[in-house]
């Protein structure tokens, strides 16, 4: 299950190294922060130095946070960076009046549609999506966590560490911004219960799948994340598992064993949330979708454009490759041992979901 999966500091090396030259004090950072609105923070590294970068208004529109950063420095060059502690984050002194909070969180099981529904709130104007940010994944919960040995605790240290870093990452940089909405990772729901504390008047958004049609698609095409963590303490951390128990695995297993743990979350933890099926993710829905699950009317033209995203591949930044269904794929990639392991582990809380009072198929068609 080793993938090789390029990371930011890998695909701009001149980014980490330019910033470590320049490691200020809080005071310093904390002040510059403030008279730049470009200023964000786009990676912590293993040490818990946060890096930060002037990305101007570039509007980040790519499907994700890496891919973005990457391009933004390959076209105009590094802007004013550099490194301050971690706790830098914690500060109130970051707590601007300019910051707001999120419109919605968007959580969700991995092949789901997730990707989608950023590129759809990302086409108004007056609105950005921060699409699996890289300082939301890497490192942070390791330092929340004190090196995965334990629980987030509730402290006002760490919830104001939260909100800060997701407050400065949808400052408003760009002319016309109004609202903002954050996309996590797959595994970001291991953490929903201190995040939804941090932000407790955000909505948020659960999206799945069948669960068989989910590992016809992981096992015939990984994404990145969740087998970086594998033979890991994160992994152990986020699926209850032990890291022996992980190694023993087969790939089926191993995520199977993440998908039962998203799925039993999403049922436990969640609040102010709504549920959605990937079958029910359409250009017919989107506009009720939108108006229940974030209390968020788009305009004629706004929707227009939301719409027309669904013709298009959502992983594509072009914008030229149109959007091909593979469920008929799909389901020819589905093997018994899938359909077994779903049954055993994930069909009766996918069914929970399904009958769930919250779960937007109350109000879709």
């Amino acid at each position: 299950m080793k993938m090789k999966v390029e990371s930011l500091e890998q695909s701009v090396p001149e980014l980490f190294q330019t910033a470590n030259k320049k490691c200020l004090q809080s005071e310093q950072a904390i002040e510059i922060i403030k008279q730049n609105i470009g200023v964000i923070p786009v990676a912590i590294t293993p040490e818990y130095r946060v890096i930060w970068l002037d990305v101007g208004d570039y509007p980040y529109r790519e499907w994700k946070f890496r891919y973005a950063t990457q391009n933004l420095i390959e076209k105009q060059g590094l802007g004013n960076c550099f490194t301050t502690d971690i706790q830098v984050l914690s500060s109130e002194k970051l707590s601007l009046d300019t910051l707001q909070d999120p419109a919605g969180f968007v959580f969700h099981m991995s092949k789901c549609g997730s990707t989608l529904m950023s590129k759809v709130l990302d086409q108004p104007e007056t609105q950005m999506i921060i699409k699996e940010a890289t300082p939301l994944h890497e490192n942070l919960w390791q330092y929340l966590t004190n090196d995965w040995q334990e629980p987030v605790a509730p402290t006002a240290e760490n919830l104001r560490l939260i909100r800060n870093l997701i407050q400065l990452l949808g400052r408003p940089r760009i002319p016309g911004q109004k609202s903002y909405y954050v996309r996590f990772r797959s595994w970001g729901i291991a953490f929903v219960e201190i995040i939804q504390q941090a932000f407790p008047d955000t909505p948020s958004l659960f999206m799945y799948r069948d669960p068989v049609k989910v590992m016809a698609s992981i096992l015939n095409k990984p994404t990145t994340g969740l087998p970086r963590l594998n033979d890991s303490d994160a992994a152990a951390f986020i699926t209850g598992q032990s890291r022996q128990a992980l190694s023993e695995m087969d790939a089926l297993h191993y995520f199977t064993s993440f998908y039962k743990q998203y799925l039993h979350l999403s049922l436990t933890k969640m609040k102010n949330t709504h549920y959605l099926n990937y079958r029910q993710m359409n250009k017919q829905n989107i506009d009720q979708i939108l108006r229940t699950g974030y209390g968020y009317a788009a305009t004629e033209a706004d929707l227009s454009l939301m719409q027309a995203q669904f013709d298009t591949y959502s992983k594509d930044d072009t914008g030229t490759v149109r959007f091909v269904s593979d469920s008929k794929e799909k389901q020819k990639q589905v093997t018994p041992q899938m359909r077994e392991a779903a049954e055993q582990y994930l069909m009766d809380m996918y069914r929970q979901l399904e009958e769930s009072d919250n779960n937007l198929n109350k109000v879709l068609v």
